[in-house]
């Protein structure tokens, strides 16, 4: 008997019961790779008022707090590679690049499915779970 069909249903039920507002709009400059029509992908960037090295410190965090499976960073282009496995079947890539300066910087996540059409909304809720944690980490390091 394939444990396939409770997975899925397990994953359904740990979805959260209140909606929340979907992640920010993505920008034009996002340097990740574009989503593919299905809807097993989500991509977006948010600016933050922070230095570019403070921010990519704080992604590395947030990324590292989700859990990944694995987790590649280079700090010298300000990028990050995870991997994310879902119902101990599926695995999903998250890249993260942090651009910017001193001053400004933007942080730019794409989170996706390696296999299949759809998610049932869990790169959705992996990406708004990573902001919370950045947001989280950035605050942590206010003086």
């Amino acid at each position: 008997m394939s444990l396939l069909p409770g997975l899925l249903s397990a994953l359904l039920l740990l979805s959260p019961s209140m909606p929340e507002p979907s992640t920010p709009p993505d920008s034009t400059d996002n340097p990740l790779p574009a989503c593919p029509d299905s809807p097993n992908c989500e991509r977006t960037s948010r600016p933050y008022a922070t230095s570019a090295d403070r921010l990519f410190e704080a992604a590395q965090e947030a990324l590292t707090s989700l859990g990944p499976t694995a987790l590649e960073v280079s700090p010298e282009t300000h990028r990050c590679q995870a991997v994310y496995r879902v119902a101990l079947v599926f695995k999903d890539d998250v890249d993260v690049a942090v651009t910017g300066d001193d001053e400004a910087a933007t942080v730019h996540i794409r989170s996706a499915s390696r296999v299949g059409y759809s998610d049932l909304g869990v790169n959705d809720r992996r990406v708004r779970r990573f902001f919370r944690a950045l947001d989280e980490a950035l605050a942590a390091a206010q003086p």
